[in-house]
């Protein structure tokens, strides 16, 4: 797992994370895993299929397609500072 326990975000900012796995059960226990609840992440929207673009120059996308074969779900939750 990703170490995502940090101090929380500058005032006015947030911190993303993004989870990806194959399905809502698994992001279900990663996000439960990483004590990203505790740590006040909500998530942003909805789990569910996830498009990734890469920046000129880079085939993100077909790399994790060729990794996942295909198939990603992904959400992403954020954290605003207290």
């Amino acid at each position: 797992m990703i170490g995502t326990e940090r101090t929380a975000p500058p005032p006015g900012e947030e911190e993303f994370v993004t989870l990806i796995g194959g399905d809502a059960e698994e992001i279900g226990r990663a996000f439960k895993a990483e004590g990203l609840a505790a740590q006040d992440f909500t998530v942003v929207h909805r789990i569910g299929r996830h498009r990734l673009a890469a920046a000129p120059g880079q085939d993100l996308v077909a790399l994790i397609s060729a990794l996942l074969d295909g198939r990603l779900v992904a959400a992403t939750y954020a954290r605003r500072s207290r």
